[in-house]
């Protein structure tokens, strides 16, 4: 599980590297990090290039109720079809999670056959 610290390593080490720093969405409020989403670039058995929604960290305690979570996915959503011309975004999201699995059905996301949720954008 990701913790806090790690978040800000892993921030770190974005931020100053271009070869990250187009993969993620920071959410700040009053000039702090509030939170964060990434995504990686993967290619799927044929070769085709697909994007990987597999993080979405949120500090704040009423961050689901403000929606920041549903802004960070929006965002990337956004951002991938914008940037890289792809139709479709797949989300990690454990059976367990029942908040953001019930935010990425609001989103519009199917269960793939696979343990990830498929969106069209």
């Amino acid at each position: 599980m990701s913790t806090w610290q790690e978040f800000e390593k892993e921030l770190n080490k974005r931020v100053l590297d271009l070869q990250y720093r187009n993969s993620m969405i920071v959410a700040k409020e009053d000039g702090k990090i509030i939170g964060w989403g990434t995504y990686t670039l993967i290619k799927d058995n044929l070769g085709n290039n697909r994007a990987l929604i597999h993080q979405v960290l949120t500090k704040k305690e009423d961050s689901y109720r403000k929606g920041i979570e549903e802004l960070i996915i929006r965002e990337l959503k956004l951002y991938v079809k914008r940037t890289l011309n792809l139709d479709k975004i797949f989300l990690i999201c454990q059976d367990s999670d029942s908040g953001l699995r019930n935010l990425v059905m609001k989103l519009g996301a199917k269960k793939s056959k696979n343990y990830w949720y498929e969106n069209d954008i």
